[in-house]
């Protein structure tokens, strides 16, 4: 997310869509977790600021979360933890939110044959996929699941 608008990024070619209809805005927080986000947020998103009537809102937490306990401890979220709702309490429109599954973090087939240790399994993530689908339908939002959009 941090990274969608540099060149050929999807936040990039979204705006490119969108221009002169609306502003398309990224909040993304590179190597952030869902409980440091948590921290900033009330500053992302209050009255008065561009962020507080937004056509819509892109929630995309997970991707760091689900990291391997043992190997990435620091970026690592229980499960638990993650499928909270979290934006009420800043105040989001509910009705303008659309939660994005973490998608499938490599594919562990290349990386093993490269010898590199894997911190992020598809697996794992997949709970975490999950875990957010169900946290979307308690609250009635919409969510896009890109989990298994790129598993196929």
């Amino acid at each position: 997310i941090d990274f969608s608008f540099q060149q050929g990024g999807w936040g990039a070619s979204l705006a490119d869509k969108l221009v002169r209809k609306c502003d398309v805005l990224n909040r993304g927080f590179s190597g952030y977790n869902t409980r440091w986000v948590k921290i900033i947020l009330p500053r992302l998103i209050r009255k008065g600021n561009s962020l507080h009537s937004p056509v819509a809102v892109t929630v995309f937490f997970g991707a760091n979360d689900s990291a391997l306990k043992g190997e990435n401890p620091k970026q690592r979220i229980p499960l638990e933890e993650y499928a909270v709702r979290h934006l009420q309490s800043v105040g989001a429109p509910e009705s303008r939110l659309v939660r994005t599954t973490p998608p499938p973090p490599l594919c562990e087939a290349a990386q093993r044959q490269e010898g590199c240790k894997l911190n992020r399994l598809n697996l794992v993530v997949g709970e975490y996929a999950r875990a957010c689908l169900r946290v979307a339908q308690d609250c009635g939002i919409d969510a896009l699941d890109l989990w298994t959009l790129m598993q196929k």
